[in-house]
């Protein structure tokens, strides 16, 4: 009988049984993903310039892209072996006309839950243009106690309407910042942030906000005013790990070129990998 008791030992020891796993098959930890959403009206290729950016600056790798169809179903399409040090991910709605906040967040809460189901995702990193903020802002205010779901580590708003919507909420224009930093002139989904902000996660999240001012007089990027975009300060600052934000001025400032402006990827690079 000692014979058996021998070849069982061997038979553990190569996982040769259906209920055991070769050491090298436990799955290996990832690197954290950078995420990148578009805004509104954007595309699959909107936040091409500032990944290709990553790529050649800073060694990143793009990964997988996950679209998200009109009813939310998650697609992810891609390779992401265990091994990438810098990890890329696109995001695209292929509705990129909606103004609700409660689908944008639905929709990128189902692309972290399908991310971390399919891949392991733990941690990750953001970058937003325009819209795509307030799909970041208001996830991380829903969902941000949640700590079964993906970790936001870094996050990196360009463009950002935190405080109203051209063209939807009357009355927003002109804006300006109080001493304080609380906008003069505050939208309902600004206040519903207010209400919630105690919910993000404190002292985790770093964020770099970054804005265009055309300086012709409007304070803006020519679509979003700067008080809109300044005003994620009063409303994250304290609960932030950090909190810091650059003014980019110029041509290359206005709200759709922000996305293809080298010295915001080259900003968005240092804060995400240095």
């Amino acid at each position: 009988m000692k014979w058996k008791f021998i070849l069982i030992g061997v038979l553990l020891s190569l996982g040769l049984f259906g209920g055991v796993r070769p050491a090298e098959a436990v799955p290996a930890t990832r690197a954290p993903a950078t995420l990148y959403l578009h805004g509104h009206f954007g595309g699959p290729r909107s936040m091409d310039y500032l990944m290709h950016e990553a790529e050649v600056e800073d060694q990143a790798h793009t990964v997988i892209t996950a679209t998200v169809s009109r009813h939310g179903h998650v697609t992810l399409r891609g390779r992401w072996p265990k091994a990438t040090r810098r990890p890329l991910v696109k995001i695209v709605f292929k509705n990129n006309r909606t103004l609700r906040y409660d689908r944008i967040v639905n929709w990128l809460h189902n692309v972290l839950v399908a991310l971390q189901r399919k891949y392991g995702m733990q941690k990750f990193n953001i970058v937003s243009h325009s819209l795509g903020n307030a799909a970041v802002l208001f996830y991380e205010l829903h969902y941000g106690q949640d700590r079964s779901l993906p970790q936001l580590q870094k996050y990196a708003a360009i463009a950002g309407n935190f405080d109203g919507i051209p063209g939807r909420h009357r009355g927003q224009h002109p804006n300006h910042l109080l001493p304080d930093g609380r906008p003069h002139w505050i939208a309902p989904p600004y206040q519903d942030a207010i209400n919630l902000r105690h919910v993000f996660p404190k002292d985790q999240v770093d964020i770099l906000n970054l804005y265009g001012n055309l300086e012709d007089g409007s304070h803006s990027d020519g679509k979003i005013l700067n008080a809109s975009s300044r005003s994620l300060r009063f409303l994250l600052g304290k609960q932030a790990r950090s909190y810091r934000e650059k003014e980019f001025l110029g041509w290359d400032a206005r709200h759709g070129l922000l996305r293809l402006n080298h010295r915001v990827a080259k900003t968005v690079n240092r804060f995400i990998w240095h």
